[in-house]
C-alpha cells in the first residue's frame, strides 16, 4: 500500500487584529492624472472627439475622477483596464486625505462642546429606530485617530486609538525628560560651542573648504536659543561639527586641531555630545 498522502496545514490567516492598516506610499495625485490624460489622449487622438479641452486639470483630483468616470467608456482593451485601475488608487488617494480633514472638525466640534449624537447625526448613522448612534460616531472618531497618527501596523479599531494616546503620552514625556537633561547641560554645550566657532573661525580646527554645512549652521544658531527646546537642540549642531571634523581628517589623514586648545575644545565638545564613547 502506497504511503498516504498527508494534507498540508494551510498557514493561519491574518486576524483584523493582526492585518495592518492599508496605506498608501509614494503616491502622487498628479502623476496620476497625468498618465490618465494620457490614456484618454491617445483614445482622442483615434476618435477626434475634443472632449479633453473640458480636462479639470493635474491638480483638480476630485474633478479628474469625475471626468474620468463620465468618460470611461470612450477607452477599450488594455487602455480601459489601466484607467480604471489608476481611478480606483486615485480615490483611495484623495478619501485618505480627507481623514485629516474630518478628524480635525470632529475634534473642534468636540471642543466647542458639541454631543455625540449631534456628531452622529452630521455623519448619518442613524439606528432602525431612526434615533442617531452616538456610539458609531466616537467609534468613528477614534478610528480616524488610528488612521491619523497610527503606525503602519496599527489596525483601524476604535479600541487601538488608545494604544496611539498611550503611545503619544509616552513619546511626549520621553521627549520632555530628552529636553529637561539637554536643557540642564546647555550651560556646558554653548560654552562648547562657542570654543568650538572661536577656534575654527581663528584656523585652528580642521574644516572641509567643500562642505562647511555644520559650521555655518552652528554659527548660524547659537546665539539664537531662546526656550528649552531650542536649547537642548544645540546638541545636534555641535555634534554635526564635531562629526564633520573628525571624519575629514580622516579621510585626508590630517590632524583635526592644529592647537592644544583647539584639540581640547573638539574633545570636550567630543565627549558631551557622545558621553558613552560610541565614536563619531
Amino acid at each position: 500500500m502506497g504511503r498516504r498522502a498527508t494534507k498540508k496545514t494551510a498557514p493561519p490567516k491574518a486576524t483584523r487584529e493582526r492585518r495592518p492598516a492599508r496605506r498608501l506610499q509614494g503616491v502622487d495625485p498628479r502623476v496620476l492624472a497625468g498618465q490618465l490624460y494620457e490614456l484618454h489622449a491617445r483614445a482622442e487622438r483615434s476618435g477626434d472627439q475634443g472632449y479633453l479641452e473640458r480636462w479639470p486639470g493635474d491638480g483638480e483630483t476630485h474633478g479628474v475622477l469625475l471626468f474620468t468616470q463620465v468618460h470611461a467608456d470612450r477607452l477599450k482593451g488594455e487602455a480601459y483596464e489601466r484607467a480604471a485601475l489608476l481611478r480606483v488608487t486615485l480615490a483611495e488617494w484623495l478619501r485618505q486625505q480627507a481623514d485629516p480633514l474630518q478628524l480635525r472638525a470632529l475634534d473642534d466640534a468636540r471642543g466647542a462642546g458639541v454631543r455625540w449624537d449631534q456628531v452622529a447625526l452630521a455623519l448619518q448613522y442613524i439606528g432602525t429606530d431612526g434615533e442617531p448612534n452616538p456610539s458609531s460616531a466616537f467609534n468613528r472618531h477614534a478610528s480616524l485617530k488610528v488612521a491619523v497618527h497610527g503606525g503602519p501596523e496599527d489596525r483601524r479599531q476604535p479600541h487601538v486609538a488608545r494604544i496611539i494616546e498611550a503611545r503619544a503620552v509616552k513619546e511626549e514625556l520621553e521627549r520632555r525628560e530628552r529636553e529637561r537633561a539637554e536643557d540642564a547641560r546647555y550651560p556646558a554645550m554653548d560654552a562648547a560651542a562657542r570654543a568650538l566657532l572661536a577656534h575654527f573661525q581663528g584656523g585652528e580646527i580642521l574644516g572641509d573648504p567643500d562642505d562647511d554645512f555644520w559650521w555655518d549652521e552652528l554659527a548660524d544658531v547659537v546665539d539664537d536659543r531662546r526656550d528649552a527646546s531650542e536649547r537642548a537642540n544645540l546638541v545636534v549642531y555641535v555634534r554635526g561639527a564635531v562629526h564633520e571634523t573628525y571624519a575629514y581628517a580622516r579621510r585626508t589623514g590630517q590632524d583635526p586641531a592644529t592647537s592644544a586648545q583647539a584639540n581640547a575644545a573638539l574633545e570636550t565638545a567630543a565627549a558631551l555630545v557622545d558621553p558613552a564613547g560610541t565614536g563619531d
